[in-house]
């Protein structure tokens, strides 16, 4: 079997499974095998692969035709220009999440920040992605999680960055292990899908969710109950954090901003829209 044939079969396939685009994820899932980049398969598309090498290929497309996300697959994803290990226990990070590093890099460039604390840092990729382009500032990071399993992940990813010293990883129930801190910065990219309505299992994207973690996937009944709990901590800290960046779904704005006038009836907000229009990150300045 050359390389050209394996790509063929395996793209026909995950055609057939309504996979798209199917072609490159082949590519993806070959160069993952052969421990090359892509441009080594377009180079030499009549090398004969071994027989393990096409039964591990095989194998893998077999998972991605079970909507078993790429990024499981190969073990790692790309997120503000960084590379970062994932597996099934840490959400897959997302383009439109390179928002809250954006917004939180211009907030610490013009304000007075110097702590700052991540809540559900999952994969770890927003506090080492700060961490990483803001080496020359003087800044102490704080990453919490509940989840054991996630905060190994993040801190694989915080010695493959070498920001691991910079970094201090917390296990807990959302903000609660930096209660007693005074945090400048205050993130959260918090679950806040809302399970009643996955309409549209037919989608690959959509089926691909099957696999993440739920804790990290769905917040509530209506979302927004990990969001409602957040703030209620916040309320209650010795020191409110100055800044809040969240990031929500396209339809939250409105409910969001209830949430938080409840739980912080004088702080300013401002809703952030992404490169699609859609809203996604809230700024709370109390």
């Amino acid at each position: 079997m050359t390389i050209k044939q394996a790509l063929n079969r395996g793209t026909i396939l995950l055609k057939n499974k309504k996979i798209f685009p199917a072609g490159l994820d082949a590519e993806i899932i070959l160069s993952f095998v052969l421990k090359k980049p892509r441009e080594f398969l377009f180079a030499h598309p009549e090398k004969l692969l071994t027989p393990a090498q096409y039964r591990w290929f095989e194998r893998l497309i077999g998972k991605r035709s079970e909507f078993v996300p790429l990024a499981y697959i190969t073990g790692k994803k790309e997120f503000f220009g960084l590379t970062f290990f994932v597996n099934k226990n840490v959400l897959i990070p997302r383009p439109e999440t390179e928002l809250l590093v954006e917004e939180s890099i211009r907030l610490i460039q013009k304000k007075e920040i110097k702590n700052i604390a991540e809540i559900g840092t999952g994969s770890g990729c927003v506090i080492i992605s700060l961490a990483k382009n803001l080496k020359e500032k003087a800044l102490d990071f704080f990453a919490v999680d509940i989840s054991k399993d996630a905060l190994q992940i993040a801190k694989k990813n915080s010695e493959h960055h070498t920001v691991k010293s910079q970094i201090n990883f917390l296990r807990g129930n959302l903000a609660l292990p930096v209660r007693k801190k005074k945090i400048d910065l205050l993130l959260a990219n918090l679950p806040y899908l809302d399970p009643a309505k996955k309409t549209d299992f037919e989608s690959a994207d959509v089926k691909s969710l099957k696999h993440e973690p739920k804790i990290a996937l769905y917040g509530g009944t209506d979302g927004l109950e990990s969001y409602e709990e957040l703030f209620r901590q916040i309320k209650k800290f010795e020191y409110s954090p100055s800044h809040i960046l969240i990031e929500i779904g396209d339809n939250q704005a409105i409910p969001i901003k209830k949430i938080i006038g409840c739980h912080l009836p004088k702080a300013k907000i401002e809703i952030l829209k992404d490169l699609a229009g859609r809203d996604r990150v809230v700024k709370i300045i109390i």
